[in-house]
């Protein structure tokens, strides 16, 4: 029975040394997941606001801001910005549309200051959409 006493202890060593990696590994991959869906969301706010302009843009219930965080409801709560120039769209020219928001981190571990680095989080993110004005 001797061999087992000396061993006594070994899995909780072993956890505390690779818990902390898995964890690493858990949180990273929540946050990668969010900000892939926000970049998601953001690019595809950005296009339905651009063919909503590109198809009203001489019609007073042009609402390109509106549209766009319309298309986009996971985005709620976010602060999402969105810029556009409908205002000088007109027949063969272009509608851009842009949002932007900037991301906070979800579990707050990858922010600014851990392990002494800049961080990841807040991490800007935009999407942008650009359609033929009028066709």
């Amino acid at each position: 029975m001797k061999p087992k006493q000396s061993e006594r202890g070994a899995v909780a060593v072993e956890m505390a040394i690779l818990l902390p990696l898995l964890l690493l590994i858990l949180i990273g991959t929540m946050e990668f997941g969010r900000v892939f869906n926000v970049q998601n969301s953001l690019t595809q706010a950005a296009r339905e606001g651009a063919r909503h302009g590109a198809i009203n843009y001489n019609k007073a219930s042009l609402d390109v801001e509106g549209t766009s965080l319309a298309a986009a409801p996971s985005l709620n709560g976010l602060g999402v910005a969105v810029a556009h120039n409908a205002a000088s769209c007109g027949p063969n020219l272009n509608i851009e549309v842009t949002t932007t928001v900037v991301l906070p981190s979800m579990s707050g571990f990858l922010d600014s200051g851990w392990f002494g680095t800049a961080g990841i989080f807040p991490m800007t993110l935009t999407g942008v959409g650009v359609m033929r004005c009028g066709g």
